[in-house]
């Protein structure tokens, strides 16, 4: 680790964190993140490896990047790529502040007086309505600058940003552990593949001159997939040209034979058939149980879902993490959870022993103990934050377990199953409203908790762990040691997340918040409180809201009240995943993993499974007509068709940031992963 691969991959970072939400909420152009394999990274990790080390290896070989730096600086981004869009920036500013201009339009919310629950120090003013700031806020100050620092009301914002960046960061130091703690017993003891890491390390590991960039199957899935891309997005800005290459099959018609598939949620993704090559370059380097699994999961969950609805049993989910899909895939995460503490139960408990005792136990690294103890210090930090706030401590707890479950899982799906794009498509306050009731969490606990989804969990497709999880592999195989990594990343978040909370912000009060994006501003401010608003309606319906609100923590375990659809719900989910789990551990044969029920039902399958499936065949059929060596020559060509998607969408990227500097026009936007 040099001091350049710092300042680079530290600036690259920062640059990232500031101007992601510029691009993406106010010029609109392609997401510069958008999901955990981001092109704006490894775009240009290709670029830097095809073109630029090779020159500069011609014109001054002592100043030629070595591997290890390369993997820093990519790490280090890749952490940055959490902070801007989907990851936090995308929602916290509309999620806290949005909600104090709707209660003014609501008649429900104000008959409820929900807003009075929020607590003061997570709103701006204190949720009091200024019609000055709020005007600016909704519709900027016109000042024609991109960001107006001095038209922010500062003092109204000094109390929320405290608390939430406090929050976010302490909360994301007890994610970073978790990465350091379980980083060598996925990556040596149980060897998953961690498909993202593998592709930058191969293109890394010769600094330019290896053999991959010398292999011709590499070039001709490179130039192949680039010439696709090239084509289809001239067809994306010139639509009369009617040249394009189909990458979409649209088969809806035949849907019309069959009505129920249509209707069932997700249906009609099964006849309009997209195909994404980078994900059917992934499914050829998984495990074939994965790839079968992953293609196969749109269509079963579909199946299910019709004769679910034939049945006349209720399967449906929401934005709040209520509804029976929703809690089977809670039930699928806590028993994914449970499996790999399981399977990892012994390195586990020497890293617990050697963290508190400070005893070294053999196979434990010194890193991994102080994550474990850092840990213990963040979880009780951000625990303690939200029971400042308000938050019962049953309810704090808990919260900030769920969290980091989420977290941890959707890291082990992209880690070992390459799944880029992630949807958990579960919530804390879905969970606590099927397994406590209204009654017995009441509003208070329900805002608290809602308004924590809508900033930081309501969208995990640019989530922190991933991240954290794809860059300690990335730097681990280049001879990089992982605490310092995982030091790193602490630098990064600590400086990124004041930085991009500035400049969103600064944005905001110029620009207007963004009401284009529906889903960060609409759905997101109204998120919390709708939910907030009905508990209310039904616990005065019963006459038990002052009760509600008078409960103190005990008695808030004591008067649970569990749905029964929830204990259904989660529990089919808890043992889908554990029976799969272990049929898959003691059967050679069994054909499925339990990740099918973990993204399920779910956006990114949606648009994905027809790729994955499409990749297991292939990767199929070459190892049984060619065998492993066949295999193992043809992967060049698929980390070249990776690369190629990679190039390609970097290009209309640039293509569209300099028509929107030139005619100040959003641009015409070609999505080589789904938007």
């Amino acid at each position: 680790m040099t001091v350049r691969a710092l300042i680079l991959g530290f600036l690259g970072a920062m640059l990232i964190a500031s101007f992601g939400y510029i691009n993406d909420s106010v010029l609109q152009l392609n997401f510069l993140v958008g999901n955990h394999f981001p092109i704006v990274v490894f775009g240009g990790l290709v670029l830097v490896v095809i073109a630029a080390c090779p020159m500069i290896q011609r014109w001054r070989a002592s100043m030629a990047f070595q591997p290890a730096e390369l993997a820093v600086v990519c790490a280090l981004v890749l952490i940055g790529c959490s902070i801007p869009s989907g990851g936090l920036m995308r929602r916290f500013t509309a999620a806290i502040t949005l909600p104090i201009q709707y209660n003014q339009e609501e008649p429900g919310w104000k008959n409820n007086n929900v807003l009075s629950y929020a607590p003061p120090q997570m709103l701006p003013g204190g949720g009091a309505y200024d019609p000055k700031a709020m005007n600016a806020f909704l519709k900027g100050t016109g000042s024609g600058k991109l960001v107006d620092l001095g038209a922010v009301p500062w003092r109204q914002w000094f109390s929320p940003l405290a608390t939430w960046l406090s929050l976010v960061f302490v909360g994301s130091i007890a994610i970073i552990c978790i990465s350091l703690i379980v980083h060598r017993q996925w990556a040596s003891r149980e060897r998953i593949r961690y498909p993202i890491a593998e592709f930058a390390n191969l293109l890394i590991s010769g600094d330019g001159s290896g053999p991959l960039i010398r292999n011709r199957l590499f070039w001709l899935g490179l130039l192949s997939v680039f010439l696709i891309r090239c084509i289809n997005g001239l067809n994306a800005w010139f639509p009369d040209a009617d040249i394009k290459v189909p990458l979409v099959f649209d088969f809806s018609a035949i849907g019309r034979q069959w009505p129920s598939v249509i209707q069932a949620h997700g249906g009609s993704s099964l006849l309009y058939l997209q195909l994404f090559p980078t994900a059917v370059a992934f499914a050829y380097f998984l495990a074939s149980d994965v790839g079968l699994s992953l293609g196969l999961s749109q269509p079963i969950v579909v199946l299910l879902l019709v004769a679910l609805t034939k049945a006349g049993i209720e399967a449906t989910s929401s934005y709040t993490g209520e509804g029976t899909m929703s809690w089977q895939l809670f039930g699928s995460y806590l028993a994914m959870g449970l499996l790999i503490l399981y399977i990892g139960r012994r390195y586990y408990w020497d890293v617990a022993r050697q963290g508190l005792t400070f005893v070294p136990r053999q196979g434990v690294e010194g890193y991994a103990a102080w994550a474990f103890r850092i840990l213990l210090l963040a979880f009780t930090a951000a625990v303690t934050i939200l029971i400042a706030t308000g938050l019962d401590w049953p309810f704090a707890i808990l919260t900030v377990g769920m969290i980091l479950l989420a977290f941890t899982v959707v890291a082990r799906i992209s880690a070992e199953n390459g799944v880029f794009h992630c949807e958990a498509n579960w919530q804390s306050l879905g969970v606590i409203l099927g397994l406590f009731g209204a009654a017995s969490a009441g509003p208070k606990v329900l805002v608290i908790v809602g308004l924590l989804c809508a900033v930081w969990t309501l969208d995990f497709r640019e989530c922190l762990m991933p991240f954290v999880v794809n860059g300690l592999k990335i730097c681990d195989n280049a001879k990089v040691k992982p605490g310092s990594t995982g030091l790193g990343a602490v630098a990064v978040l600590a400086v990124g997340l004041v930085l991009a909370a500035v400049i969103a912000l600064a944005s905001n009060y110029s620009h207007g918040v963004p009401f284009q994006d529906g889903w960060g501003t609409s759905i997101t401010g109204h998120f919390t409180f709708d939910s907030a608003s009905r508990a209310v309606d039904q616990l005065r319906a019963l006459g038990r809201l002052e009760a509600s609100q008078q409960y103190t923590p005990v008695q808030r375990l004591m008067n649970m009240h569990p749905d029964p659809k929830f204990l259904w719900a989660a529990g089919i989910g808890l043992a889908l995943v554990l029976t799969v789990g272990a049929l898959r551990q003691r059967l050679t044969w069994w054909p499925l993993h339990p990740v099918m029920f973990l993204v399920w039902n779910t956006y990114p399958l949606q648009m994905f499974s027809h790729s994955f499936l499409l990749g297991w065949f292939i990767k199929t059929v070459v190892t049984r007509l060619g065998g492993s060596r066949r295999y193992l020559q043809f992967r060049p060509l698929m980390i070249g068709v990776i690369a190629g998607d990679m190039v390609g969408g970097l290009l209309f990227m640039g293509i569209g940031a300099v028509y929107y500097a030139i005619t100040g026009l959003p641009p015409n936007k070609y999505w080589v992963f789904p938007p």
